[in-house]
């Protein structure tokens, strides 16, 4: 019986995100993260973030994978004509077979995230995982060009002057503001982590350094309401994330507060980076949507969750703790002006 209420559950968690749109589901997501924090640091015992926000009917395994999923369907199906509107309410299709492929791929993600999770835990953000393996599956199947597409000719998927991109107006060609912007998100994040961290530390709270991660990913979620308006809003929640991961990476291996402010920044930095290039690589080119967000934060948490700390660059007792984000912020640096100086020689 169990079984049967999950799953009819996380059907209806999918199909009321579809009829939400993507957007529009990961945004109440955030809004309930933010309210779940401020719960959890005013000593409620129920963790509304793991059980609402990112568990059943608003986790995004199971509501804005799967709607983006179902917004793929729509495209093959020729209900709508973007494959990439991802603000777009499928409800207001009224078509009922995309509501049950958002289910359906609910079903899917729910399952998918705990497998992953119990195969493979600590090595990677399952959830993130989740959407991209869904996101990925059905652009194969409802798609046009298979996974990555195909580069019309006379462009290139990669470069500062190849003519489709992710977000045009903040691509890595542009170079100072990208390393600054993405740095100063990972800052912040980094930030915040050590402050709650520290606060959980003083109220006996181990639950409050928990979702530490949470405030800057949710906050810059709801700004996306700002996309649904039809501005351009810059895309920096999958930035916020990894920004906390990198600074929860080196607070939890014990490191100092300028190792975790200088690993949140460099996180954050390449989290910028890894969301434009993967977006060339999986998103731009073809029909269907796969999510760029979702893969930097599973690409770059790796690194923070496994490689980072095999290498041993966050031992609290050695320099290198400091000195290895500050080597990847001046290597990104350096990249930053290279491509500044390449795109402003292109377009004179």
């Amino acid at each position: 019986m169990a079984i049967l209420i999950t799953v009819i559950t996380a059907f209806i968690s999918g199909a009321m995100a579809a009829a939400l749109g993507a957007l529009g589901s990961v945004i109440l997501t955030a809004l309930v993260s933010i309210i779940g924090v401020f719960a959890i640091m005013a000593g409620c015992e129920f963790n509304i973030i793991s059980e609402i926000a990112f568990g059943m009917y608003l986790g995004p395994q199971v509501a804005f994978g799967p709607a983006l999923c179902a917004m793929n369907y729509a495209w093959k199906r020729g209900y709508i004509e973007d494959s990439k509107g991802l603000a777009l309410p499928l409800g207001s299709l009224q078509k009922p077979d995309v509501l049950v492929v958002g289910g359906i791929c609910a079903i899917a993600g729910w399952y998918l995230n705990i497998a992953l999770g119990t195969i493979l835990p600590g090595a990677f953000d399952t959830v993130a995982a989740t959407i991209v393996i869904l996101n990925m599956v059905t652009k194969i199947m409802f798609g046009n060009e298979g996974l990555i597409g195909k580069v019309p000719e006379g462009d290139q998927r990669f470069g500062l002057t190849s003519k489709n991109k992710w977000i045009p107006y903040m691509t890595y060609g542009h170079g100072y503001s990208f390393w600054l912007f993405g740095g100063s998100v990972g800052f912040i994040a980094a930030y915040l982590v050590y402050v709650l961290s520290e606060f959980a530390k003083t109220v006996d709270n181990p639950m409050i350094a928990g979702v530490s991660f949470v405030p800057v990913w949710a906050i810059t979620v709801v700004f996306l309401v700002l996309m649904c308006c039809g501005l351009p809003c810059p895309v920096l929640h999958h930035i916020g994330l990894v920004g906390a991961y990198g600074g929860q990476m080196a607070y939890n291996a014990g490191c100092s507060e300028i190792s975790v402010l200088l690993w949140g920044f460099a996180f954050g930095i390449f989290a910028h980076y890894a969301g434009d290039l993967l977006a060339d690589l999986f998103l731009v080119y073809g029909e269907g949507y796969v999510d760029p967000p979702s893969l930097s934060m599973l690409f770059c948490s790796v690194f923070a969750f496994v490689i980072c700390p095999v290498l041993g660059l966050v031992n609290p007792d050695s320099a290198v703790s400091v000195i290895a984000p500050a080597v990847i912020i001046i290597a990104f640096g350096i990249a930053a002006v290279i491509t500044e100086g390449k795109l402003k020689k292109a377009e004179a």
